[in-house]
């Protein structure tokens, strides 16, 4: 960080620590982590952990029916990229969908559902970099389960409201697992037995049990009978990948993201890309970004990113460390962006441990209660990822049988000088990757602390000429981008759609600082 810090107060403290630290999108699953981390647990135990509570406190926004994308850098920096999501059915194909007089996929229900590869995630996940026992780092998701959750003003306001209430009507089973629409209270406990029971059968049978044991034949023929096309064959065949992550030089750093079929290379490209000198000149404007020269470097990114996420089966990028001169080259073959919409319900934590080692991770349902489809007995409801493919020939996302859809979770990681330096991740859908680039933006080239940079006020495009920005921003931003063309909405000082960073900054001699963002229930809590 550079000398001139502001000091502006800020909604949150900057939480430091010496012996590890989590920080999630909810209060309940970072203490869950942190206390894996306090009983010796090192950064993979206490995410893994953190992850499975998060999917019972905030089961709208993701859960055992999910997806998910995650990086793992050890104490000598090494990234590796972890690939949590499930490929399309054997039996999804154009043809079937066609037959079916479809001529897009359905947004919502059983025809959105790809095989759920969270579980899996957790287990390989912690055989590969954890140190505890799998059924110790279950324990702290299994007893939220049991005691129940107790309703934030989220979860109020989200199950009181209309999005819950027309899902129930079309999908009767979430009330029934759930809450009756229009009857939450501030601090009523919401207990999910079924999720309980299903946790306590996973910790006894392992991993495995979710794609070829018991708790499969319980929760696949419920899933079957309301049409989903997943056989008991796509779910045996399910693994998780572990790739070297991707990374672009910055700022004397190498910032790392998952491959594709995460959107994580439109974060790459932001960075990446360069233009005459726009870098130096950004960092000086207040607020210390030029909305115009992120404009054009995020249209320039997303049509790298369009043309290359997709199933890593389908695509080839030139090297694992991209270099200006690369984007340069994959801008110039990059076609016309292709219109993707949905998305939005993500969970995401980050953990770095007394060692160094550290963990980003993004997991989601993809939208809220994702498909719909609920698997009664046993608590699971399943995502809706399937969505994002088109009923066509398109090279990049064309439907496909068993192939992984276009990702929009982007967790992040900074490395320098053979360690980790930041581990950071935020939910917002489309959004994430725009998010990241502001944060360290405002952290790395402003000179702000981590929280403060966290609640700076963001901008945010979509498709369009449309630019949203919080209401906070400085009068120059809008005034930059009117000059360069856009219209430009405001969406209130606190939006929700900038999403919810979380991110902890491990400085050399060890000390952490982390950050959690105000914008949702995010909550950072030190072992």
């Amino acid at each position: 960080m550079t000398a001139d810090i502001s000091f502006a107060p800020t909604h949150r403290p900057l939480l430091m620590a010496e012996a590890g630290m989590v920080v999630s999108g909810h209060p309940w699953a970072s203490a869950a982590g942190a206390a894996i981390l306090r009983r010796g647990g090192n950064a993979m135990d206490a995410a893994v952990a953190t992850a499975a509570t998060l999917a019972i406190a905030i089961p709208f926004m993701n859960g055992l029916g999910g997806d998910a994308m995650a990086l793992w850098g050890d104490a000598s920096g090494k990234v590796t990229a972890i690939n949590g999501s499930g490929r399309t059915p054997a039996a999804a194909t154009v043809e079937h969908m066609r037959a079916l007089g479809l001529t897009r996929l359905p947004r919502r229900g059983p025809l959105s559902v790809s095989v759920p590869g969270v579980v899996a995630a957790w287990g390989q996940s912690l055989e590969r970099f954890g140190t505890m026992q799998w059924t110790d780092v279950l324990a702290p998701a299994i007893h939220l389960a049991e005691a129940g959750v107790p309703l934030d003003r989220t979860a109020v306001k989200f199950f009181n409201g209309e999005e819950y209430a027309a899902l129930t009507e079309d999908f009767p089973d979430l009330g029934a697992l759930f809450l009756t629409p229009g009857t939450a209270s501030l601090g009523d406990r919401l207990r999910q037995p079924a999720a309980a029971q299903t946790l306590r059968e996973l910790a006894a049978q392992g991993w495995r049990g979710f794609y070829t044991d018991a708790v499969a034949a319980k929760w696949l023929p419920e899933a079957r009978k309301a049409g989903v096309l997943l056989s008991s064959e796509d779910l045996a065949a399910h693994e998780t990948l572990f790739a070297d992550a991707l990374a672009v030089a910055w700022m004397d750093r190498l910032v790392h993201v998952a491959p594709p079929n995460s959107q994580g290379i439109a974060l790459l490209g932001m960075l990446g890309l360069k233009e005459n000198g726009d870098e130096a000149a950004s960092a000086a404007i207040a607020g210390g970004i030029d909305p115009a020269v992120f404009m054009r470097r995020k249209l320039a990114a997303f049509s790298i990113r369009d043309a290359y996420c997709s199933d890593p089966g389908r695509v080839r990028l030139p090297s694992v460390r991209l270099s200006a001169e690369t984007f340069a080259t994959l801008e110039r073959s990059a076609r016309a962006p292709v219109a993707i919409t949905g998305g939005g319900d993500t969970s995401t934590l980050v953990v770095i441990d007394a060692a160094g080692n550290a963990v980003s991770w993004a997991q989601s349902l993809f939208e809220a209660f994702g498909s719909g489809v609920a698997c009664p007995s046993s608590g699971i409801v399943l995502h809706n990822r399937m969505m994002m493919e088109r009923l066509d020939d398109d090279p990049v996302r064309g439907l496909l049988p068993g192939k992984r859809p276009f990702h929009t979770l982007a967790p992040a990681m900074v490395t320098a000088g053979g360690r980790v330096d930041m581990a950071i991740a935020t939910p917002g859908d489309h959004g994430q990757t725009q998010s990241l680039l502001q944060v360290l933006r405002q952290h790395y080239q402003a000179g702000l602390d981590l929280q403060a940079a966290i609640e700076r006020p963001r901008l945010r495009h979509d498709a369009g000429e449309l630019v949203k920005i919080e209401s906070r921003v400085p009068p120059e931003w809008r005034a930059a981008l009117k000059a360069a063309g856009w219209e430009v909405e405001e969406v209130g000082p606190w939006s929700r759609l900038m999403g919810g960073v979380n991110a902890i900054r491990r400085m050399p001699d060890g000390l952490l600082m982390g950050g959690a963002d105000p914008r949702r229930e995010c909550y950072a809590v030190s072992a």
